[in-house]
């Protein structure tokens, strides 16, 4: 099974993004629009796709739902509010318009159908999936086993159904199932809870060599934030540079460094993120505290 994010973006029809939204709720149904007007309801996607051509050409996003979502794959989606929502796929694609579709000018045709489509707090959201919907694309697959694990452990727990199973092997510590952002996230309040302000705006993708940059509250010195995660290393010798303007924090899980060391480089070790979890889970996200859950739940088992 795989998970995806999809942006329900109505491009054509009344361009009423909350009526189209609203639909899809109503109808536990994601999908896109492309719609025709000689065809109401197929499943034959050769049938719909040699129309389609003649009216748009190519029906690259439409294609990309035929070959891809399948049954029992999770697909997170969001409203323009910010709200996320998460649906368990039940039926492929198959091209669908309902009578108050078309008389409401509606623009969704393409669509898979869903179990259910259910709401979920933006903190119990992982944060791969958070970064996922920055990009424009309107469906993709979001990868990580982190993201998978937690998406299927979510819905169980939100649908009250064990229609999941955990694979534990992939669980061992928390920083098992952490993706990179809640990594970042996490660090990012450890190092605020221990006398740093974290200035937003260095917190660029774009950014080569360091996640974030740091003011210290009493000594007004400024340190940098480096964070690797899964067995990705850490390269020392890449700050040679930055820490001749002050220290350089760095994380990686499995002491995953290399380079030349320096006093200025000051390694966070994973008993202390773990001790700062335990004592704060009341003001961490929800996501960090289910990811905690998963490893009591699942860690006996490993």
């Amino acid at each position: 099974m795989n998970i995806f994010r999809i942006h329900i973006k109505p491009g054509g029809g009344n361009k009423n993004f909350k009526q189209t939204f609203n639909y899809c709720l109503e109808h536990n149904m994601l999908g896109v629009g492309w719609r025709i007007d000689d065809l109401t309801h197929t499943k034959n996607w050769e049938e719909y796709s040699e129309i389609a051509a003649k009216k748009y050409g190519k029906v690259t996003i439409c294609s990309y739902i035929n070959r891809n979502v399948k049954k029992d794959d999770l697909v997170w989606t969001r409203d323009r509010e910010g709200r996320y929502y998460l649906a368990k796929v039940v039926s492929g694609w198959e091209y669908f318009t309902s009578k108050k579709s078309r008389v409401e000018n509606i623009d969704i045709a393409n669509v898979f159908r869903c179990a259910n489509i259910l709401h979920v707090d933006i903190d119990k959201v992982p944060g791969k999936v958070v970064a996922n919907f920055r990009a424009s694309r309107t469906i993709q697959k979001v990868s990580g086993h982190q993201t998978l694990e937690y998406s299927k452990y979510l819905w169980n727990e939100l649908s009250g159904n064990d229609d999941y199973k955990i694979n534990s092997e992939k669980i061992s510590d928390i920083f098992t199932m952490l993706d990179d952002e809640e990594t970042e996230d996490l660090i990012f309040l450890y190092l605020q809870a221990n006398g740093w302000y974290v200035v937003p705006n260095s917190r660029k993708g774009d950014t080569m060599s360091y996640e974030f940059y740091l003011i210290n509250k009493q000594s007004h010195q400024k340190a940098f934030v480096q964070v690797k995660t899964g067995n990705s290393p850490i390269d020392r010798n890449r700050f040679e540079k930055l820490i001749q303007e002050g220290d350089v924090y760095l994380f990686q899980p499995n002491n995953n460094y290399k380079g030349g060391d320096s006093d200025r480089f000051i390694h966070l070790q994973k008993f202390e993120l773990e001790s700062f979890i335990e004592s704060h889970l009341k003001f961490l996200p929800k996501s960090i505290y289910n990811k905690r859950e998963m490893i009591n739940q699942f860690g006996s088992t490993l």
